[in-house]
């Protein structure tokens, strides 16, 4: 049995999912962690509960990726693994799949594996969604054998804030 470890990341790292969380230090809490400065790798395992800012991210495997000390990619492995961000302004995102990764240049949110997203009111499912964060935009996919297909429920006459 492991004893419970309590890891906290409190170095920043760049360009999370939003600007405003930028400057914001990650905090993490899991079972086990593993630190590769070599790799710049950090793997965490057990029950992780990642916050930054407005965002938390729950998974039973999460793994940074970083170069130079940025970001490069952020792997969260569960079954499944979550994701909210509740900004003070704007609509609450919810992601949930088998596997999120979160790509900072290119502001993608990927989901697979009975991915859901839920944007405010309006939700998507399908076995592969990328949510574009700086546009809004969504791209679902479903198992391309026609027997898990992309399902939406969309509120075209809400209102944004």
């Amino acid at each position: 049995m492991f004893h419970r470890l309590r890891a906290v990341l409190g170095i920043l790292l760049f360009t999370w999912i939003t600007a405003g969380n930028a400057a914001e230090p990650i905090d993490i809490e899991a079972d086990q962690a593993l630190f590769d400065e070599r790799s710049g790798t950090n793997i965490f395992r057990g029950e992780v509960m990642l916050r930054r800012g407005d965002l938390t991210i729950t998974a039973d495997k999460v793994t940074l990726h970083r170069k130079e000390g940025h970001l490069e990619r952020a792997v969260a492995e569960g079954k499944p693994a979550r994701f909210t961000q509740k900004p003070p302004e704007g609509e609450v995102l919810q992601a949930r799949a088998h596997t999120i990764e979160y790509l900072p240049l290119t502001e993608e949110l990927r989901l697979s594996g009975a991915a859901e997203l839920r944007r405010g009111k309006d939700r998507f499912t399908g076995e592969q969604i990328i949510y574009y964060v700086a546009t809004g935009r969504v791209e679902a996919k479903g198992d391309g054998e026609g027997k898990k297909r992309v399902h939406a429920v969309i509120y075209p006459d809400q209102q944004k804030p």
